[in-house]
């Protein structure tokens, strides 16, 4: 006890930052207890984003050999947690997103009132461009800017690193990446979707999401919706990304985005 005083002490504002640990502790620990977690899952049309929400679940119910055109919701338990899932359209790599699609994403986040507790950006592990970050920005701004605060970068095949770290991996691939990441203040999370039935990672996915929580809120559609720009005034990045000839990823040493992409790169 008595080598503990010099350290409260040392510092002149040591109970000001004591009582913020303390807050913040409060926060977390409330968290921890949500009796329900709302996730919308947002992404390419690749199958990593279904597969994701289908690994959340513990079972097939979002399907993977079409790509949706509609808001998919299904719920599950997760260690005493529901946990209400939002599948939603994903986005083209080499097309415009028509404007149904577009609405129809929008519509995710009003399928779990009152909002979301997260958005779910699946990204798969590969070469991340400049078109990459133009059609996420293009997308995930379709919430309104408040959605970042709420959004957890989800990265999936990540076992095709091997012995690289996924922060080497973010470091690697330069700054379009790490503008996502930023604008997520650095929320990110790798899962493996080979595990099937009773997944030991999503526990630890909801325990992140409730982490986020405490210190953010909720996403609240209804909030937003007063603050949302109209479309034609955020459509600079898609012309942008359409400019830089929009593409799937390459050279990844994968070869997974193109085996796995559904719509197909037209020469």
């Amino acid at each position: 006890m008595e080598a503990n005083r010099p350290n409260q002490t040392a510092a002149g504002d040591a109970p000001g930052q004591v009582e913020e640990a303390k807050k913040a502790t409060a926060a977390a620990q409330a968290a921890k207890h949500l009796p329900e977690v709302r996730l919308v899952v947002l992404g390419w049309r690749w199958p990593g984003k279904s597969l994701t929400a289908n690994t959340i679940l513990g079972r097939e119910e979002f399907h993977l050999e079409r790509a949706a055109e509609f808001c998919v919701k299904r719920e599950t338990e997760v260690q005493g947690r529901q946990v209400i899932v939002v599948d939603t359209p994903g986005w083209f790599s080499t097309q415009d997103t028509p404007p149904s699609y577009k609405q129809e994403l929008v519509r995710g986040a009003s399928l779990t009132p009152p909002g979301p507790h997260a958005f779910l950006l699946v990204i798969p592990v590969g070469m991340f461009t400049e078109v990459d970050r133009a059609r996420i920005t293009e997308h995930v701004s379709l919430f309104g800017e408040r959605v970042w605060k709420h959004t957890i970068v989800v990265f999936t095949w990540a076992e095709v690193l091997r012995t690289i770290s996924i922060e080497r991996y973010i470091r690697r691939e330069g700054k379009d990446l790490q503008w996502v990441l930023e604008k997520c203040k650095r929320r990110y999370f790798v899962i493996n979707n080979c595990i099937f039935g009773e997944h030991p990672q999503v526990g630890c996915l909801m325990e992140r999401v409730e982490k986020m929580v405490a210190q953010e809120g909720y996403y609240n559609p209804e909030e937003v919706e007063e603050e949302k720009k109209p479309l034609d005034e955020n459509s600079n990045p898609a012309r942008e990304g359409r400019e830089l000839g929009a593409r799937p990823k390459q050279n990844s040493g994968l070869g997974l985005s193109k085996a796995m992409e559904v719509d197909t790169l037209s020469n």
